[in-house]
């Protein structure tokens, strides 16, 4: 009876790793941030640069105002 079960298991995991194979075969990945950087590359790299520059000049200037009130 064990051999059965065992037997029933070991073909149910062929069947399902069967199924897994074919779906990862036929997938492609479709990323739009994927694509601004590999097909836009200029824009995916001004894109970033701009974020970066954005979060540097929030820093920059909430610095201003705490040494501002620090002096005040």
């Amino acid at each position: 009876m064990i051999d059965l079960i065992g037997n029933i298991n070991f073909a149910a995991d062929l069947w399902a790793g069967n199924i897994q194979n074919e779906m990862d075969a036929r997938y492609v990945e479709k990323s739009s941030l994927t694509n601004l950087f590999t097909e836009h590359k200029f824009w995916g790299w001004a894109g970033l640069l701009s974020i970066f520059i954005a979060i540097c000049a929030i820093f920059y200037f909430q610095f201003q105002a705490w040494e501002q009130e620090d002096q005040e």
